[in-house]
Parts: C-alpha cells; structure tokens; sequence
C-alpha cells in the first residue's frame, strides 16, 4: 500500500475565505514520490454553511457534516475526514475524525459525506479550542493507495451565544420621554458546561417603528461586566426594540428577541 498526497481542489468561495485566515504550502502535482494519478478532492463542505462554521453549545454535542466529491483513476474505495486544532498537525490540541458514506457518482468519482461529532465532555473540554480547525481528507482508492488531501481546508468551530429577552421600560411611555433598553449576552463556556456572560462585546441596539420593517441601528455599546448591556433612548413612536451581536472568530452571532412598546 501506497501512501500519497495530493493538490486538491477547492471551491472559488472556501479558497477566498481560506486565504482570509492563513495561507498553507501546496505540493506540486508529480514532485518526487508521488504518483501522479493522485486522488482529487472537490466540493469540500462543512455543516452546509458558506463559512464552514459550527456552533457548539455548552453542553450538548453537535453532529455536523462535512463531504467532498472524490475522483481518483482507480476508483474510490473509502474516504475520512479528520479536523484538527493547532498550529501544525503533530502538535495538534484538539483532533475530530468522521468516517463517510461514499456514494458512486461514476467508475471514478464518489461523493463521499460523514458525520463529525464536536462535543464538550469529549473533543470541546477547552474554551480555547474555539476558533479555526483545519482539516485533511483521507482516501482509499480501488488500487488500496491512500492519499491524504493537502490544501487550504478548514473548519470554524464557535461557541454558541444567546441574548436574553430585551426588556423595555417604562412601558407604556410617554412621547419624548426616556426609556431603558436591556438585555443580558451570555455564551458557552465548554470548560464550565453551562453559558456564562460575555463581557465587553459590542452589540447593537436596533429598533423597529410600528409593527413591520426593517430594524435600524440606534447605538453600539458594550456588554458590561455582568453581560448586561444597558442603553437610554428617547420614546418617539410605538415600535419595538433589541439588541443584535455580530460574533466574532470564536463565537457565534445571535439577534435577541425583540420587545415592542406603547408610546402614549
């Protein structure tokens, strides 16, 4: 049995966002060693999202996808994926690993998916774990050579976040008078197992006239020590009010629920 590696291809999308991140050295088709009938991977996807982002509560596992297209002049015997965290592979902190279902497209070509587990009691103990994974796909071919991807693949691996329910007050009020608008920001913490508050993030507060529309911005604060952010605006309108978190490289974007108010 042979052991290779190949230049694999990625989708136009996976390779801008990759360079946005890191750049990583790509061997040459036919260097030295190598058979130059490697196996392709094509169409890489993670958790059927455009930025091969997953979000993983507190808690609670989270099962994602992650699958390719596969073409190698032997065939496609069988085909992984394995994720790792860290600056290079054998150093590497954190390791997931799902085996796929392959699919024959043709004589040559498989799709090929697995399901990956990210869990906090087994593969997320650590808070820093958040963050970019990288990833290398592992073929079979029909000929029993095994080919391991190398390219710029990844995956996003974030906490989950949450804001609570926004609470205006007073309510009602009257025109032009001023009104409190909180929230609390909260995100999981894998080491503690529950969601803890998420101090000093920006979030926005948004509002709503009337009942339908678009929400606009009104500020941009930060979430207090607590997690709590706090703001005062002027009654003018009935309308409705919350608070918006972008997320960030480690952690999840989430929009809380909206509280709507009777100006008299």
């Amino acid at each position: 049995m042979r052991r290779r590696t190949t230049v694999a291809v990625v989708t136009a999308a996976a390779l801008s966002a990759a360079l946005a991140v890191t750049i990583l050295a790509l061997p040459a088709a036919g260097a030295a060693g190598q058979d130059d009938s490697a196996t392709a991977f094509w169409n890489i996807d993670v958790n059927h999202n455009l930025d091969y982002t997953v979000g993983v509560e507190a808690a609670k596992k989270r099962v994602f996808s992650v699958s390719a297209t596969v073409s190698d002049p032997s065939g496609v015997k069988s085909v992984s994926y394995e994720l790792w965290h860290g600056e290079e592979r054998a150093k590497a902190d954190g390791v997931m690993v799902g085996a796929a279902q392959c699919h024959k497209l043709n004589e040559f070509t498989s799709y090929c998916e697995a399901l990956v587990t990210a869990d906090p009691n087994v593969n997320l103990r650590s808070n820093a774990l958040a963050g970019l994974w990288y990833m290398t796909p592992v073929a079979v071919d029909g000929a029993g050579d095994v080919t391991h991807g190398e390219g710029i693949y990844f995956a996003r691996v974030e906490r989950q976040t949450s804001l609570s329910q926004t609470v205006v007050t007073p309510d009602p009020v009257k025109k032009g008078r001023n009104i409190t608008v909180k929230a609390q920001m909260t995100v999981a913490s894998w080491e503690q197992k529950k969601n803890v508050p998420l101090i000093g993030h920006q979030v926005l507060l948004q509002y709503r006239k009337g009942t339908s529309g678009p929400f606009v911005t009104l500020k941009k604060l930060k979430t207090d020590r607590n997690g709590w952010a706090t703001a005062t605006v002027k009654a003018t309108a009935d309308g409705a009010y919350r608070y918006d978190f972008a997320g960030t490289s480690l952690t999840q974007p989430t929009t809380g629920s909206a509280d709507y108010v009777d100006v008299k």
